[in-house]
């Protein structure tokens, strides 16, 4: 019982922090949330599937409380919706494949992976905030919205993100949005991107034994309802936290805290 309630109040903290960085940065959180859960499963005893489940309960908690911030930002019309759909459209599919993907290859090759991608966002995002490089930006269009939709679904569907801690640096440096505007699009795109990605899960482990409880496909419920209660109240406070402040310090904010989460990730190999 005593290790239960422990889990409980593990998960509990996990689903705060992961619903303010949602509302932040406009991330998913499930770079906070896919650890905690692996290595929870793997001391419950099932770690041969704790990063399957992991990426896709992460996916889970990722959707409400990506629907929770853009309600939050749709209040505030900070953004209109249509590149949004268009990017959780390209998204869907992506997610779909990547999910696929992680069955394939090996855990510490995406880790690796993922972090090289991180601290390669961060270097772009510090270059493009200085005036010393020139000012390159790509327009705009729906070709544009589809094809990184889909490289930010792979993305997801791999590494159990919403696919924002991509996104969000890559509308602002690339497409030169102002960071509020990319966040809020990100936070709604994420609504599609993990509805992919769970649906994909719950295919690819249905017929999976041996699972945590409570589990449909690769998608624990339990663990998914302790997050989603704990996650969705913070998300509101990361959005309005994030409203207040200055743009040059949000972003640069979101560039320290990529490098934090590659360092973390490389020595998590």
């Amino acid at each position: 019982m005593e290790v239960f309630l422990t889990i409980f109040i593990i998960l509990i903290l996990c689903g705060l922090v992961a619903g303010f960085l949602a509302g932040l940065f406009g991330i998913g959180g499930g770079v906070i949330m896919v650890p905690v859960m692996f290595f929870l499963l793997s001391d419950l005893g099932y770690a041969e599937y704790a990063m399957a489940m992991s990426v896709a309960t992460s996916a889970a908690v990722i959707l409400p409380t990506a629907l929770a911030g853009t309600i939050k930002y749709n209040r505030d019309a900070c953004f209109s919706f249509q590149p949004a759909i268009i990017l959780g459209i390209g998204g869907i599919f992506g997610s779909m494949l990547g999910s696929t993907m992680s069955v394939l290859i090996s855990n510490q090759a995406h880790v690796i992976a993922f972090s090289c991608f991180l601290v390669f966002l961060a270097l772009w995002m510090a270059i493009k905030q200085s005036s010393f490089f020139f000012n390159f930006k790509i327009r705009e269009s729906t070709i544009t919205f589809i094809i990184l939709g889909v490289g930010v679904g792979i993305a997801a569907g791999l590494f159990g993100v919403g696919g924002g801690v991509i996104l969000t640096p890559v509308l602002t440096s690339l497409l030169g949005m102002n960071i509020h505007r990319s966040i809020g699009i990100s936070l709604s795109s994420m609504v599609l991107i993990a509805s992919g990605t769970v649906l994909s899960y719950i295919i690819l482990g249905f017929d999976v034994s041996n699972l945590f409880p409570y589990s449909i496909g690769y998608v624990n419920i339990l663990f998914a309802a302790v997050l989603v209660c704990a996650s969705i109240p913070s998300v509101q406070l990361g959005v309005r936290t994030g409203k207040k402040m200055d743009e040059r310090k949000l972003l640069i904010l979101f560039i320290s805290m990529l490098m934090i989460l590659a360092i973390r990730m490389i020595f998590s190999v």
